[in-house]
């Protein structure tokens, strides 16, 4: 489909933005066709307060995509070709920039740009997919733990971020749009060291939030700004974010300037509850963004409405909105208690382990073997097993799950 010579409309016939207000422009795709999600990501774009200003001409804007595995656009874990081409073009009708990457977890980002389709788009319309290889410190100022980053340089050097997130079901984090898609900003098997530090959802929690607050304020200090548009298109539910979930229609899209009111807003058309995202509930003590569900009169929703999207459920992850706090947050964290308070990875029913290994090598705990070439599946040792979930993330057949909730932990939610 060849890039739109016509210019987007213009966002001044809008009214004046409330400042005291978040913004989230949420539109409906009636269908996957291209000409539907564009429509309804420039009308998200034309949504928002001063986005000429934002994406104006001589930025390099950066579309930070979302791309896990290898994976085809039918089974919705990367972001959609669709939506990124239009965001292209909407960067380019401003007089922008716009180049494309990400840091996948194992396979290599090639690779995952040639199975999603975003390389062709990428090819296509002559966008650059710069080296993510080169890292630098990213410092987070207002950070409650985890004050920097070793983060791809490329993203630091842009004007502007643009960040592509999925809606979809996390099997950690309960669901993943705005906020756990900056984790992509470091780069690939690096990611699964953070997890050490992090051990469970809760600090991982904590961990975004950091990385969240010190990218803001990156890109604010350098002129720029941060841009959210999530496509949730083809929504993923269950066992996600990777080959365990499943493929939903949903038809939305969301763009906001404010991740965390995103992030609220996208887990309530999902019908999902928004303090189940643990990110959330922590992001409004501090405050980082105005999402607060206690003060919904704090964001603004223009285009569709929620009851628009009324009836619509996706699946909860296994175990969905579990998290620790307080003395459960130290007991959790007790090694000879983990076992009865927290799922662990298994094998599923079905047994659809191909023997690829991937699951041992991304495993940041090295709590995976393969003992023998006769055993060609994987075993977990529980005791050194983080519940981190990289595992299952990164399985290209969905063959690892969460076990059912122990005892113990199901005392605590």
């Amino acid at each position: 489909m060849p890039e739109s010579p016509e210019s987007s409309p213009s966002s001044s016939s809008l009214p004046s933005p409330d400042l005291a207000r978040a913004r989230v422009a949420l539109q409906r795709c009636a269908d996957t066709s291209p000409k539907a999600i564009h429509a309804a990501v420039r009308a998200a774009f034309t949504a928002l307060p001063n986005i000429d200003a934002l994406l104006r001409p001589g930025r390099r804007v950066f579309l930070k995509v979302n791309l896990v595995s290898n994976a085809t656009r039918e089974e919705a874990i990367c972001t959609d070709p669709e939506v990124v081409r239009a965001a292209v073009i909407e960067v380019r009708a401003r007089g922008a920039t716009p180049v494309i990457g990400d840091n996948p977890a194992i396979a290599s980002e090639a690779s995952v740009l040639r199975a999603s389709g975003i390389g062709a788009i990428a090819a296509e319309l002559g966008v650059e997919t710069p080296d993510m290889g080169p890292t630098a410190t990213l410092k987070c100022a207002r950070a409650e733990r985890f004050d920097a980053f070793e983060v791809s340089k490329a993203i630091l050097d842009a004007d502007v971020l643009l960040n592509l997130p999925k809606l979809k079901t996390h099997t950690l984090t309960y669901m993943s749009m705005a906020v756990k898609n900056l984790f992509g900003l470091i780069p690939g098997i690096r990611k699964a060291r953070w997890h050490v530090r992090a051990p469970h959802a809760d600090l991982m929690a904590i961990l975004l939030n950091d990385l969240y607050g010190g990218v803001a304020d990156h890109f604010a200090a350098r002129g720029g700004g941060l841009l959210h548009l999530c496509d949730g298109v083809n929504a993923l539910e269950g066992d996600g974010p990777g080959h365990g979930g499943r493929p939903r229609f949903l038809g939305a899209i969301l763009a906001s300037t404010d991740a965390m009111a995103l992030d609220r807003v996208g887990c309530e058309v999902a019908g999902l509850d928004p303090e189940c995202l643990v990110t959330l509930p922590r992001a409004w003590r501090r405050p980082l963004g105005k999402g607060e569900r206690a003060n919904t009169d704090r964001v603004e929703i223009v285009g569709a409405t929620i009851a628009d999207f009324a009836g619509v459920r996706l699946v909860p992850p296994t175990g969905g909105g579990f998290k620790l706090d307080g003395i459960a947050m130290w007991l959790g964290n007790q090694r000879w208690l983990r076992d009865l308070m927290i799922e662990h990875p298994r094998l599923t029913a079905d047994q659809a382990c191909i023997g690829c290994r991937r699951c041992a090598e991304i495993c940041p705990a090295d709590a995976i073997r393969f003992s023998s070439a006769a055993l060609p599946v994987p075993v977990f040792d529980k005791r050194p097993c983080i519940r981190c979930y990289c595992c299952a993330e990164v399985c290209p057949k969905g063959a690892i799950e969460k076990s059912p909730l122990p005892w113990l932990g199901r005392l605590f939610t």
